[in-house]
């Protein structure tokens, strides 16, 4: 069997994350990741990455922290050049 290289598993990383991927191509990209701690931590990443992207939680601010974001965004928005805002 052919082993890998970290290009080869990084060009190959979505398709190795799809839950349908080939059993060959899981095979030898768990091998690979076995022996590199670069490529392993990608995919740990790119997996979280995807687990967050995800969650269907809607997050709920506190009123305070909600109301200071907000006076925030409006002191910046009151502020920014006029063809900002209209972009």
């Amino acid at each position: 069997m052919k082993r890998l290289t970290c290009e080869e598993v990084l060009e190959q990383l979505s398709e190795y994350l799809d839950e349908e991927a080939r059993a060959e191509l899981v095979h030898e990209v768990d091998d690979h990741l076995g022996t590199c701690a670069h490529c392993q931590a990608e995919v740990d990443t790119l997996r979280r990455t995807i687990s967050i992207y995800r969650c269907d939680e809607r997050v709920v601010l506190p009123v305070a922290l909600s109301e200071k974001l907000q006076h925030a965004l409006d002191q910046l928005y009151r502020n920014a050049p006029r063809e900002r805002r209209d972009a």
